[in-house]
């Protein structure tokens, strides 16, 4: 991910029952923030509009909760249905990328972090979902990054046979 990736700025959403957990990443040298959390009262999808708007949002990233076998639940099926409905309240220019994310164990690891840092449950419940769309955004971006490094490696590799190839070309005949 480069400093000015065109992705850029991006939110990603922790869709629950409930409620909807929203982080974002303004700049790609920055760490990801605790946005909001938006309740899912009937007007969750243009509360999720606005910010796409308000903060020019590139990306959304949707956590989908699959399975441990990898497989798409009953709470991936909502999570589609939500996803289905947001796109008919994103039909604004420019279109905005909406990637759907594997986000099994953010749960998990949310529950750790706060255990760790001696959160009680109560307390837990109120920032949980905003914890975990961070957690899915930072899961996000780090593939981006680890995909970048492949590419720039692959191509580092293929600059350095092409200097050897040249070299050997090079070299005088005798």
């Amino acid at each position: 991910m480069s400093k000015s990736d065109e992705r850029l700025p991006m939110i990603a959403l922790d869709v629950g029952t409930g409620r909807i957990g929203v982080a974002i990443l303004r700049d790609a040298i920055l760490f990801t923030n605790h946005l909001d959390i938006i309740s899912r009262d009937g007007s969750e999808f243009e509360k999720v509009a606005s910010i796409v708007k308000d903060e020019n949002v590139k990306t959304i990233v949707i956590g989908l909760p699959k399975t441990l076998k990898a497989e798409i639940g009953p709470q991936a099926e909502k999570v589609l249905q939500f996803v289905d409905e947001l796109r008919l309240h994103l039909i604004s220019p420019p279109p905005v990328e909406i990637v759907l994310w594997d986000e099994r164990f953010t749960s998990v690891i949310a529950h750790r972090i706060f255990r760790a840092i001696g959160l009680t449950s109560k307390k837990e419940r109120k920032i949980k979902d905003s914890l975990e769309a961070e957690l899915i955004l930072e899961s996000y971006i780090n593939y981006l990054r680890r995909e970048l490094r492949k590419k720039e490696q692959q191509e580092n590799q293929i600059q350095q046979e092409s200097r050897k190839e040249h070299q050997v070309r090079k070299k005088p005949q005798r």
